[in-house]
């Protein structure tokens, strides 16, 4: 299993995912029930993530952040003015297995339209991504080990300093052909309406 950012990673995302989910929740003037009911997760589960008593998984954040229309790395943001983004002061986030784990790099807020992250496979392992909203575009670029990502069935096998870039609205994939950690910047770019006022995610 791979080894999160020690004291800061799970324990500062459940912080900061309750705060802005709570906040951006009343923002658009929805109930736990409705977007309990609008992204399937229950209403426990988001109450318990509110409270800062949980640490969701990435499949929870990308339903949540789809179904409030906002990027997935502003659930995990907060307010700061510009600064350097330390690797061992960012929030974790992890596949229910803990061999696929993401480091939200930069605090992006609702305005903007990409998230960027560095995300790690540990060797020989595999992580299943949900198909994402419409319009999002996906660019892997590989820093370090072996990476085969999987795109609605067509496999592509990069090499350390390769990049990728597809399409994320299908189902896709990651796994480590390799024998040790893979380790891989992975910018998420979402669509931006034309009133340029909101995105579609």
């Amino acid at each position: 299993m791979l080894t999160p950012n020690t004291q800061t990673g799970f324990k500062l995302a459940g912080q900061r995912m309750g705060l802005r989910l709570r906040k951006v929740r009343q923002q658009q003037g929805k109930s736990l029930e409705a977007l309990a009911a609008k992204v399937g997760v229950n209403k426990l589960t988001l109450g318990n993530i509110e409270r800062g008593e949980g640490n969701p998984t990435l499949s929870v954040i990308w339903k949540i952040a789809n179904g409030l229309g906002v990027p997935f790395s502003s659930l995990l943001s907060h307010d700061t003015p510009p600064q350097v983004s330390r690797f061992t002061q960012q929030a974790d986030i992890s596949s229910p297995d803990g061999n696929f784990l993401a480091h939200a790099m930069l605090d992006m807020q609702e305005q903007c339209t990409f998230d960027v992250q560095i995300a790690r496979v540990e060797a020989g392992n595999h992580y299943q991504s949900e198909a994402h909203a419409e319009g999002v575009i996906e660019l892997v670029c590989l820093i370090q080990g072996e990476l085969e990502v999987n795109v609605d069935g067509d496999s592509y096998v990069l090499q350390p300093l390769d990049c990728l870039r597809f399409c994320a609205d299908q189902s896709h994939s990651y796994f480590n052909p390799g024998q040790s950690e893979a380790i891989f910047h992975c910018i998420i770019a979402y669509r931006q309406l034309s009133n340029d006022k909101a995105h579609n995610y």
